[in-house]
């Protein structure tokens, strides 16, 4: 029932991890559990600041603890963590006691598995994070990454898991930044010397990025390696029979130590007057202060020189006089704004500085 909750519940802390801003580590958005009861219900549940650190000295990942004082409301809209229509907000009232006695049946985790086979319609998908269950056939080491979002580079590991070894589909599962350190790779590798690895991820979200698709596991990805679920006893059983160690990928390593080029920083001045035809395909970060932004801001453009289009019968014309390129244009940003040094602005490209324009 949404709203204040007096009454107290006992749940182990499945699931806990922090949320910082993507653009700054260094700020805490919001702390995220996963709690459960002894019958196995699931509920997810967010500690906004001020109140994260009052929290997290009392809270432990697989703690129990009796929780009263907590309001209950509507789950999120999109990301949710388990199948359950309500989650739970911590308050300043909010009460936390360690539970010593615990039921020797109750819990550990919770997950909502989708086949290895039946990833693909989840790429891009918003709802539900998505959760999976395969046996480990390769691991890469850790690799640093910097892109173009982000002016520090980012920790990357990536575990191929399959439904079983050299049989059926296989996944990539990705692991960024802490999650790629964490992950206990040295000790897997070791393991599946004897048995097959055989790992649940929660928490991941299905990408697809250059024709690849693969699991994506930030902070809300946790693992369970070799738990004691029938799901995992069932596909134990069918990976023995032609089990082979785990291989460490090293051309997944030089691969993904590319590291891609961060925009330079420049000011407003220095770029304003720079030759349009010598610096279409450079990129800076500049600073500015946007004072008006002109109502124009997209057009169709030719997809050969990215000047404007114009419609030609049933197709799109160019109207540049030496490109005359005829075909179905791009719809393309353009923002014409008055700006001053200040703010944050991300020209991509500057395309004509005779207009002044940022094409973004």
């Amino acid at each position: 029932m949404v709203g204040d909750c007096s009454r107290t519940l006992c749940l182990r802390v499945s699931r806990l991890w922090e949320f910082l801003d993507p653009q700054d580590d260094s700020r805490l958005l919001h702390t995220d559990l996963v709690l459960l009861d002894e019958e196995g219900n699931n509920i997810h549940a967010q500690i906004y600041p001020p109140l994260c650190q009052q929290f997290s000295a009392l809270l432990d990942e697989g703690g129990i603890y009796n929780l009263k004082y907590f309001l209950v409301r509507k789950a999120n809209r999109f990301y949710k963590l388990v199948e359950n229509c309500n989650m739970i907000s911590f308050t300043k009232w909010t009460t936390v006691e360690v539970v010593l006695q615990i039921p020797p049946a109750f819990p550990v985790c919770t997950y909502n598995l989708t086949p290895i086979d039946q990833l693909q319609p989840r790429v891009d998908y918003k709802e539900y994070f998505t959760d999976v269950l395969g046996v480990v056939s390769v691991i890469s080491r850790v690799s640093s990454l910097r892109t173009r979002g982000r002016q520090a580079e980012v920790m990357k590991r990536t575990i191929t898991i399959s439904n079983a070894r050299d049989t059926g589909p296989t996944v990539d599962v990705v692991l960024w930044g802490e999650r790629a350190t964490a992950f206990p790779a040295e000790q897997v590798h070791r393991d599946s010397e004897s048995s097959p690895q055989i790992i649940i991820f929660v928490g991941t979200l299905m990408r697809s990025y250059a024709d690849n698709v693969s699991l994506s596991g930030g902070s809300s990805c946790k693992w369970y390696i070799n738990a004691p679920v029938p799901e995992v006893n069932a596909l134990r059983a069918s990976a023995e029979t032609n089990h082979l160690p785990v291989i460490w990928d090293q051309g997944k390593v030089v691969a993904e130590s590319t590291v891609i080029a961060v925009p330079e920083h420049k000011k407003l001045k220095d770029i304003k007057y720079l030759h349009p035809f010598e610096n279409k395909k450079k990129e800076w970060l500049v600073i500015v202060k946007v004072l008006k932004i002109d109502s124009s801001w997209w057009y169709n453009a030719c997809k050969k020189c990215l000047r404007t289009t114009k419609p030609h019968g049933d197709t799109y014309k160019c109207t540049n006089n030496s490109c005359d390129n005829i075909g179905s244009p791009t719809p393309r940003t353009r923002i014409r704004c008055r700006t001053k040094q200040g703010c944050c602005l991300h020209p991509r490209a500057v395309a004509d500085t005779r207009e002044s324009q940022s094409f973004v």
